[in-house]
């Protein structure tokens, strides 16, 4: 399901719908139906793009959540993703990049945001990463970051679209995701950190248009560098995520060496 051909032939199917960017989410009048796309950009920013230009094709705007490593080397890639309409903005892990640190976190926050502006792009939604395999001590995850009172009264502009926009949505939405090479539907988004009660696996494409077709509104999250131009490639990644996911939880039994895997909880973005 992950290659360019299968992205393309999804948004032919839905488009005629009423497709917005997550930070017209807020704007929909009540009762209206939606759907917003959005991406989370870990690595590899061209393919990013490519998905990006087969939304623009069939007149589709997405959200494109970026890490802040890839904006200074990428921002011309970024640049264009952003004329075709789409929202380029923030995919933040300052928590964890900070030890939990929620002092240090707010400089970071700040001065990513502030790069972010240099290079044109506005942050008014934001996104945090999961980073699965770290090991946090004070902190749940990076979700704790929106959830400060403090960190909202002073980012009062930027909405935390899994943190702060499933209580300001009233009309309620469907949440589905890409992670870990299969689309399932997330029942508790906002706090699936602290409590997860059991995200739904969707089996296959016509389940996935099934969903789209049937729901009210719903949020499509995508991670771009899971796609690939073609199904030979895919399987290759599948192949090796799944070997590398089980030597991990392999690896994590042992204490020692589960401490070792989460110093290196970023390298896990990259597969």
């Amino acid at each position: 399901m992950f290659v360019y051909s299968e992205w393309d032939k999804l948004c032919k199917e839905i488009c005629s719908k009423n497709i917005i960017r997550v930070d017209q989410i807020l704007q929909q009048r009540k009762n209206s139906k939606w759907i917003s796309i959005k991406h989370d950009v870990e690595t590899n920013v061209l393919k990013a793009l490519y998905l990006a230009r087969i939304e623009h094709k069939y007149n589709i705007k997405a959200t494109y959540y970026v890490q802040a490593d890839l904006v200074r080397s990428n921002f011309k890639l970024l640049q264009e993703i952003k004329s075709l309409g789409h929202e380029v903005t923030y995919h933040y892990d300052v928590l964890d990049a900070n030890n939990g640190d929620l002092d240090k976190s707010i400089i970071d926050f700040k001065n990513n945001v502030n790069m972010f502006l240099k290079y044109g792009f506005d942050v008014r939604t934001v996104c945090p990463h999961g980073n699965p395999i770290m090991i946090r001590d004070g902190w749940s995850s990076n979700k704790d970051f929106f959830r400060s009172l403090q960190v909202q009264a002073m980012f009062p502009n930027v909405l935390d679209m899994v943190v702060q926009l499933p209580e300001r949505e009233n009309s309620g939405y469907t949440y589905i995701s890409d992670a870990g090479y299969g689309f399932k539907e997330i029942v508790n988004i906002q706090n699936n950190d602290l409590k997860n009660h059991g995200d739904i696996e969707i089996k296959n494409y016509a389940e996935l248009i099934n969903i789209i077709n049937t729901r009210d509104n719903v949020i499509l999250s995508a991670h771009p560098h899971r796609w690939e131009p073609s199904k030979f490639k895919f399987i290759i990644n599948v192949y090796v995520f799944k070997v590398l996911r089980s030597v991990a939880r392999m690896l994590s039994k042992v204490p020692i060496l589960k401490n070792i895997i989460s110093r290196y909880y970023y390298l896990a973005k990259k597969i």
